[in-house]
C-alpha cells in the first residue's frame, strides 16, 4: 500500500509492506529515482530472486547485496539482502520519516531516517545489536536513477577499478570513467567497483539542470559501486531497464563473505548501536 509524505520542496511515496521501498522521491517536481514500470513481467531466465518483482526506486541492502553465507550462521542471505523483503514501520514528523524494521534472523533493529531540509536530504542509518555476539554486516544504499536523465558525472579519483564482468578497462582517472560511462550505447551494462576513493563525495547532474552531491563517510566505505544499466539487463524483451546507481560499499565488493575475509565489513558490538549519515545536497545550474 502506497503512502505519501510532503515537506517543503519534497514529495515521497513509499510502501512499508514492500521493504519500505521509496517508489518516488521528488524535489521541486523532479523525480530523483526511477519509478514503477507501467507493466512488469519477470524474466523467464534466472537473474536472481530480486528480479522476480518490479525493480525501481530505493531500498536498503543489508547485511549483503549479493547472495552470501552469513559468517557463523547456517543462513544464506537473500538476493539484495534481507530487509528489502520485510514489512517495515514508519513514524512521521514534520520534516522527517523514521522507517524501522527488525531482522527475522539477526538480533538487529534497523532504522532509516530521511530528514528533509530546503535543499538537502540526510539519510541517517542506525542499527542496534540486541544480541550477545559481535555481528558483521554490509549496508549498501540502493538508489536507482534513470540513466538517460544523467547529463554529467563526477567521481573521486581512485586507487583501482574492477569490473564484475572481468573486462579490462583502461580507466585510471575519475574524468576518464565519467566519459566512458556517459558514452555507453544501449544494451551495455556494467557493475564497477572503485577501490580506495580519494574523496568522500559523488556528483551527478540531471538533464533538467538539477545537481546532486552525495557525501558519505569514507572511513566506513572503502569502495564505490557503480551500476550502469543502459537498457541491457535483464537481457530479455520487455525486461531491460534504464537505470544506474552509485553505492558506497564497506569492502571491495557487495558480498558480505568477501568483506569479512578482507576485514573491511562493518561490525556492531553486542548491545551496541552503529550510526552513520549520507547527505544529498541539491541545487540547479
Amino acid at each position: 500500500m502506497k503512502e505519501f509524505f510532503e515537506s517543503g520542496h519534497w514529495l515521497v511515496e513509499y510502501d512499508l509492506e514492500d521493504g519500505a521501498r521509496l517508489s518516488r522521491l521528488c524535489y521541486q517536481g523532479s523525480d530523483l529515482l526511477t519509478t514503477k514500470p507501467r507493466e512488469f513481467t519477470p524474466p523467464s531466465e534466472d537473474y536472481g530472486e530480486y528480479e522476480t518483482r518490479p525493480v525501481y526506486g530505493y531500498d536498503d541492502c543489508f547485511p549483503s547485496v549479493e547472495v552470501s553465507n552469513y559468517p557463523g550462521l547456517d543462513w544464506t542471505i537473500p538476493d539484495h539482502g534481507e530487509l528489502c523483503w520485510l514489512k517495515w514501520k514508519a513514524d512521521i514528523e514534520s520534516d522527517k520519516i523514521i522507517f524501522s524494521v527488525d531482522s527475522e534472523v539477526l538480533p538487529i533493529h534497523f532504522q532509516r531516517t530521511l530528514h528533509f531540509r530546503e535543499s538537502q536530504l540526510t539519510w541517517s542509518f542506525n542499527l542496534q545489536n540486541k544480541g550477545e555476539e559481535l555481528l558483521p554486516f554490509q549496508h549498501i544504499i540502493h538508489p536507482l536513477i534513470k540513466l538517460t536523465e544523467i547529463k554529467t558525472l563526477q567521481f573521486p579519483d581512485f586507487a583501482s577499478l574492477y569490473s564484475e564482468s572481468g573486462e579490462e578497462l583502461d580507466l585510471t582517472t575519475s574524468n576518464e570513467l565519467s566519459v566512458f560511462l556517459l558514452s555507453r550505447k544501449k544494451g551495455e551494462t556494467y557493475m564497477l567497483y572503485l577501490h580506495s576513493p580519494e574523496e568522500s563525495s559523488i556528483h551527478w547532474t540531471y538533464i533538467n539542470g538539477l545537481r546532486v552531491q552525495m557525501k558519505y563517510p569514507n572511513d566506513l566505505f572503502t569502495s564505490i559501486g557503480i551500476w550502469w544499466n543502459h537498457l541491457g539487463y535483464p537481457d530479455e524483451d520487455g525486461c531491460r531497464r534504464d537505470e544506474c546507481a552509485f553505492e558506497p560499499i564497506p569492502g571491495s565488493s557487495s558480498k558480505l563473505e568477501e568483506a569479512v575475509e578482507e576485514g573491511r565489513s562493518q561490525w556492531v558490538e553486542p548491545g551496541d548501536m552503529k550510526s552513520w549519515d549520507i547527505v544529498w545536497s541539491l541545487d540547479f545550474e
